[in-house]
């Protein structure tokens, strides 16, 4: 099968798409023939070896993914021909990793295609919106009516935080640089919109929402961000953490943090059960599909042309970069 071989010692030089034996499965897997593969950021980070506690060299990158089932499990629950999303979440465990033709899956960590949804989009929700789901609900313990504010809302999980948000019933706040993003960030679903380098920007959002203090961030960015997000917050406010992208240290205020009686959670969908991970998704599916929205695909790609895709990835995008297996 061909699959993009990440060898040993690492990175990109060490990199490539290859022709290797696909290793047999076990009774309680399904073979898939890989459709679409969704791409993340930690997927670079893990080529790179630069994620902590991520795979060693040899592995095959990639988490997300839609298929099509070539052969079933033992059990009978998978059968030739049933449309699969993969739910895998794992960041050390990547011998089934998803860029690649074929691949065996767990039975337990796959979900019926969601009717009426494309390839593209059924391969780009799964780790996108399952992290967002739990940065929102599970972890930030948000209600129906209750704000939120979301940073790096352009991203692939800031979309879906957005989007996700909007569809409980939450009052969205997204943050964005981009002038042309924020229209775009209104447009699905955001109530308000600033761009985090504005002057007076927590007076801005009070004034917007007219609260003294939030419930909940969603704090996307890393580095200085996730000071600014403390701020923000109202008495036992949350902030969910999860992005690294502008850096991985900051300076917290303790005393906002004692006075506020706040409360900063990292969030990671990699202690998830398999059976909460399908149950998260079955919620995440029907409140979209009641919301009339979908994955945002922002670009598509081959496998031959995967170091393009993830330079995209690195680059100006708007929602998820895509991966289609010919």
């Amino acid at each position: 099968m061909r699959a993009l071989v990440t060898s040993s010692p690492g990175g990109w030089p060490n990199t490539k798409l290859s022709d290797i034996e696909l290793r047999p499965g076990q009774p309680e897997q399904v073979l898939i023939k890989v459709r679409a593969v969704g791409l993340n950021p930690a997927d670079n980070y893990q080529i790179e070896g630069r994620y902590p506690g991520g795979p060693r060299p040899p592995f095959i990158a990639g988490r997300d993914a839609f298929g099509v089932v070539v052969q079933g499990d033992a059990k009978g629950i998978w059968k030739p021909g049933d449309e699969v999303v993969v739910l895998q979440s794992s960041t050390t465990n990547l011998e089934h990793g998803t860029l690649c033709d074929q691949q065996w899956i767990a039975a337990e960590n796959l979900a019926r295609k969601p009717a009426g949804w494309s390839d593209a989009e059924a391969a780009a929700a799964p780790l996108v919106y399952q992290t967002a789901w739990k940065a929102l609900v599970d972890i930030g313990g948000l209600q129906p009516g209750q704000p939120v504010v979301i940073t790096g809302a352009s991203g692939g999980v800031g979309l879906a935080a957005v989007q996700l948000a909007r569809a409980y019933g939450a009052t969205v706040v997204a943050l964005s640089r981009s002038t042309e993003k924020q229209q775009r960030l209104l447009e699905l679903g955001a109530h308000f919109v600033f761009s985090p380098e504005a002057p007076h920007l927590k007076e801005q959002i009070f004034e917007a929402l007219k609260v003294k203090g939030v419930s909940l961030v969603v704090e996307t960015v890393g580095g200085p961000l996730l000071s600014s997000a403390l701020h923000l917050l109202g008495i036992h406010g949350r902030v969910s953490v999860l992005g690294v992208l502008a850096g991985v240290e900051c300076n917290i205020s303790i005393p906002a943090l004692m006075f506020k009686r706040a409360s900063i959670h990292g969030v990671l969908v990699t202690d998830d059960s398999p059976a909460k991970a399908q149950a998260a998704w079955k919620r995440i599916v029907e409140l979209l599909n009641s919301s009339q929205v979908r994955p945002i695909i922002d670009d598509r790609f081959s496998l031959e042309d995967v170091p393009a895709a993830f330079e995209k990835l690195r680059g100006n995008v708007f929602g998820k970069v895509v991966v289609q297996i010919a």
